[in-house]
Order: structure tokens, then sequence, then C-alpha cells
């Protein structure tokens, strides 16, 4: 998966998701600078622009892809994921890098 906000993701062990169509992609930098898809957005109106976008993709049911840089706060990511939950998105996922020498399982 592909988002022009440059990240350094996390890397797992874990299969990758089937997808088909471009998600919803929510990403923190480094910084704890917020995107979605790749415009910057302040945490407070994220949940707002979100269900916009979301509504002409099947509403809350709709998957939430969240990438986190590694090196941002843990607060700031569960300040993200808990806005993303109040707010009636359960189909979230956390994007990862798969880690090389892995194997799946």
């Amino acid at each position: 998966m592909t988002v022009g906000v440059p990240i350094d993701l996390p890397q797992s062990q874990a299969k990758s998701l089937d997808q088909d169509k471009e998600p919803l992609t929510v990403s923190v930098n480094d910084k704890g600078q917020i995107f979605l898809q790749n415009a910057e957005i302040g945490v407070n109106d994220l949940i707002a622009k979100l269900k916009a976008v979301a509504e002409a993709r099947g509403g809350s049911e709709a998957r939430v892809y969240v990438r986190g840089d590694k090196r941002v706060d843990y607060g700031t990511m569960m300040k993200v994921m808990g806005q993303l939950s109040s707010a009636g998105f359960h189909k979230v996922a956390l994007v990862t890098e798969f880690e090389q020498g892995s194997k799946a399982q």
C-alpha cells in the first residue's frame, strides 16, 4: 500500500489485508502531524472530514487504514485510534511493513 505521506512504518509478521479500492488512510508522521489521505488535518477536524469522505464509501462501515511512524508518540496514536472508535469506525487496520526474513503463517 502506498500513500504520499512519508512514514517509517514499524515491521510485523502479519499478513496483508485484501483490498479492492483505494483505502481511507489516516497517517501520523514522526512529528505527530495527522493526515487524511495526503492532506494534513488537525486532530479536532479529523472525524468530521473522515465521515464526509467515508459517507461516499459506505459510511462508518468503510475500512480505515491507520499508518503511524514507528517514532510517533504512543499517546498520539491512541488519541487518533480512540477518536476513530468513538466515531463508529470499527473496521480499523494498523499498517506495518512486512518484516524482512519473516515467514507468514
